[in-house]
């Protein structure tokens, strides 16, 4: 799918309700100005995690090009956009960025701490790895243990399994769900099979949490499940947590539904515990990612009108994370910052 968007980025693009073509260089100006806003999002000031949006979407999209901003968000004055730069140098294994990160060992916060021991170990330093475990088991903030759940998953080590099954006893819940997350990631049979049933049973929010768990593993032998949640789930996030986990296994099946969730504006007024407001951001948010994995070229044009006009950055993030995704075949131009799209207000 992605192959075949690289490949028509080099002729003509059709838009969807329109008969006007968008040419190679109308297709890289878009990429240019997509890349410019997850760039400028590193920087955005009134939102901690609008920078930390921004860090995981260059990580996963633009990779090396996105690196020396991801380097610069080690030095942001909030923990959690450290946190987020530490993890995804740590993905990448960026050797450049490792006496920085060596000297966030000792950071204010233990969370950072953890992501920072995580970045080391990725880049072959083990000297401090096994504090990693005493995050997870020890630490008395649940928050600290939370996340050391989570980068355990991606250190991409089986021997990490015994650890988050211990923490799968813990009284938090939410302790519980990243561990069980992390082990399925690295290969439990047991964990998978639990994290199957959350995504068949439980409420809406927990099984789109369980979905976009399971789409990470990219494992044929989910594509049933991931069918049948597309198919009748009531829940519009579920549908498009499905959506996005088909798109992995090379479907499109749920392109119309993740095409029109992009302008979703229809939350359900009677939750008070749930913002309508967020809803619309969720919504926008995950039609975005389950479009950009799906491949589908007609879409770019709505993810362009949801960077350049979206009155959430959130959403304008993840529309600018779908096309750089989808044009991922066009080399980015030498084009002046200041005909960037617009990633702050």
């Amino acid at each position: 799918m992605r192959a075949l968007s690289a490949a028509l980025c080099g002729v003509m693009l059709f838009c969807v309700g329109c008969n006007a073509p968008l040419s190679r260089e109308e297709c890289r100006t878009l990429r240019d100005r997509a890349l410019l806003a997850l760039k400028r999002g590193t920087d955005y000031q009134a939102l901690p995690s609008v920078r930390v949006q921004a860090v995981e979407a260059l990580q996963k999209t633009a990779s090396r090009a996105g690196l020396p901003w991801i380097r610069a968000a080690l030095d942001d004055d909030h923990p959690a956009v450290r946190f987020s730069a530490c993890a995804a140098l740590g993905v990448l294994r960026d050797t450049v960025a490792q006496p920085s990160i060596e000297k966030l060992v000792s950071d204010s916060d233990p969370s950072v701490q953890a992501a920072a021991v995580f970045a080391l170990h990725r880049m072959g330093d083990l000297r401090y790895s096994e504090r990693l475990a005493d995050f997870l088991l020890d630490h008395d903030d649940p928050a600290v243990r939370r996340n050391a759940a989570m980068l355990l998953g991606r250190l991409g080590e089986k021997g990490a399994i015994p650890l988050l099954a211990r923490a799968m006893m813990s009284d938090d819940e939410a302790l519980r769900l990243l561990a069980l997350e992390s082990m399925v990631l690295l290969g439990s049979p047991e964990a998978l099979k639990q994290l199957k049933v959350n995504a068949y049973s439980g409420d809406g929010a927990q099984q789109t949490l369980a979905l976009l768990a399971l789409a990470e593993c990219r494992d044929p032998s989910l594509e049933e499940l991931f069918r049948i949640q597309f198919e009748k789930a009531l829940h519009l996030e579920t549908k498009l947590a499905a959506a996005k986990a088909l798109a992995y296994l090379g479907s499109g099946a749920g392109y119309a539904v993740a095409r029109k969730a992009l302008d979703f504006n229809k939350p359900r007024k009677q939750d008070k515990n749930d913002p309508p407001r967020m809803q619309i951001i969720r919504v926008r948010q995950l039609a975005a990612h389950a479009l950009g994995a799906i491949g589908n070229l007609e879409a770019l044009p709505g993810l362009r009108d949801r960077m350049n006009e979206d009155e959430d950055p959130r959403v304008q993030l993840a529309a600018a994370m779908a096309i750089v995704q989808l044009t991922g075949g066009v080399e980015p131009s030498r084009m002046p910052r200041e005909r960037g799209a617009r990633a702050r207000r």
